[in-house]
């Protein structure tokens, strides 16, 4: 039996309601079995800034988040497990690949000592990570990788099935300002090469890209820091607009914690 777990993986605050969507796939897939919020710690480009919030910060954002998820599964969809098994961890490896095998090797140990304690666990497990689509563009830049041939080896090994591979996905929010067919990142000739890049991935069907509707994929977390920092949280006189892009919970905490204010 395989165990498949979906892993919304960030740096950031990925609170936003399109990450929520994305970790609810269409009816007509495969549920997942697991869903995990993972924290990454290091990353290859990003570091934490002045303003931003903290690892603590985002640790307790992820966990209203998850409560949300737990909470947000309608009980009458037969489709959908009874129990929503969710979780949180951290990790500090800054590449995805390196996440894979990390995760691989904790959970097959897992595996292992369920097993040896008589507890039924599935003998195959399959990774799939849900992303933004700026981390998307990244993995598949090969400035990010000591050469091209380097940069394919490690993703052909990351998103090809079992045995030989780390049997991982990748699933990202299809946003309105990127046609399905095409990335557009800074420079041409990049998004060109990160577009020949991830084919391969994407005709394999490896990788998905999840239409959510065109309202609704305008939402990111990127988006939540950027109104608060141009406009304030505006506790006063109605709901600011970016209230819409989270969760009432998190919205909420975001206000108390004054997350993402501009400097006075």
């Amino acid at each position: 039996m395989a165990v498949s777990s979906a892993l919304v993986a960030s740096t950031a605050s990925r609170s936003a309601s399109a990450h929520l969507t994305n970790s609810h796939p269409p009816a007509t897939q495969t549920h997942y079995d697991a869903k995990l919020l993972l924290l990454s710690v290091k990353n290859a480009d990003k570091t934490l800034k002045p303003g931003d919030a903290s690892y603590l910060q985002r640790l307790e954002m992820m966990y209203l988040l998850s409560q949300h998820i737990r909470t947000g599964v309608p009980s009458d969809d037969p489709s959908v497990p009874g129990d929503v098994n969710i979780a949180i961890a951290i990790i500090d490896q800054p590449t995805f690949v390196g996440k894979s095998e990390a995760l691989l090797k904790f959970l097959r140990q897992r595996s292992v000592d369920l097993s040896q304690a008589n507890v039924t666990v599935g003998s195959d497990i399959e990774l799939t990570f849900l992303v933004g689509l700026d981390t998307l563009e990244r993995l598949f830049s090969p400035r990010y990788y000591h050469s091209e041939a380097a940069m394919m080896s490690s993703l052909r090994k990351f998103l090809s099935p079992g045995p030989e591979g780390d049997n991982s996905r990748l699933v990202s929010v299809d946003r309105v300002l990127v046609p399905s067919t095409t990335f557009q990142v800074s420079g041409e000739r990049e998004g060109a090469n990160v577009l020949d890049h991830a084919k391969e991935f994407i005709n394999s069907g490896r990788v998905t890209m999840v239409k959510i509707g065109e309202h609704l994929s305008t939402y990111s977390s990127s988006a939540v820091r950027s109104t608060i920092g141009t406009f304030g949280l505006g506790q006063t006189g109605g709901n600011p607009a970016w209230r819409n892009f989270v969760t009432k919970e998190v919205a909420d905490y975001i206000v108390e914690q004054q997350l993402y204010e501009p400097d006075l």
